[in-house]
């Protein structure tokens, strides 16, 4: 198999799960539209550079003690990852506000918790592919398991966004949530103490926990 098949292959891969959400919005007749989803994916993929410019800024990180390890998992990863994703997500915010008053169509919280979904597993399809291309081996497993911890953080970040003009306080637990769930992902990833599947169990158990938050309230005509 050649090099650009190999590429391919880890692009589908990483892509999977992507896919399989975009399905599932389709058939719970959701609001967002092919044009949203994959714009929602794209602004996943710009905040991944986003935050790895930021994160290029920071000295290289300290593996001797405690104090340096939590800085880099909790500060330079997790909350610059969920920051940039915020950065990314704000001109969705601005447009469907001004889609909401002008065509008069329904947008809640809910919305803003499936475009930062879309958002998230955006940003585990390009990290995904990234991490595949020096070992294919592991596409497939990072694209199971990343993708559920992005998306649980993409969905909590999402709604924080929406939420911050009505309720300042409530976004800012949804984004400090986001944070502390990718953080301690990370921490039960590299720490010899916690067993590897503790990583798992966090990004499946925050996936399902925050799911909820995509379901629409009422009907709408689509945006």
């Amino acid at each position: 198999m050649t090099g650009t098949w190999i590429l391919l292959l880890i692009l589908l891969i990483s892509a999977l799960p992507a896919i399989v959400a975009f399905f599932w919005f389709r058939v719970r007749k959701s609001p967002v539209t092919l044009p949203w989803f994959l714009a929602s994916l794209t602004a996943g993929i710009v905040s991944f550079v986003v935050a790895a410019l930021i994160q290029s800024l920071f000295a290289p990180p300290r593996q001797d003690g405690f104090g340096p390890i939590f800085f880099n998992i909790f500060a330079r990863i997790a909350l610059v990852e969920e920051a940039s994703r915020i950065i990314t997500l704000i001109p969705f915010l601005v447009a469907v506000k001004n889609l909401r008053f002008k065509k008069h169509r329904y947008v809640d919280r809910s919305f803003g918790a499936s475009l930062g979904l879309a958002a998230g597993l955006g940003f585990a399809l390009i990290e995904s592919a990234y991490h595949g291309i020096t070992d294919i081996n592991i596409t497939l497993l990072r694209a199971f398991t990343t993708a559920p911890l992005h998306g649980a953080c993409g969905i909590r970040v999402g709604t924080a966004v929406f939420v911050y003009s009505e309720n300042k306080g409530k976004a800012l637990f949804f984004f400090i949530s986001a944070v502390f769930i990718h953080g301690a992902y990370n921490l039960a990833i590299v720490s010899p103490a916690f067993p590897s599947v503790l990583a798992i169990l966090i990004a499946i158990a925050a996936f399902i926990a925050s799911l909820p938050r995509t379901a629409c309230c009422k009907r709408h005509t689509g945006v």
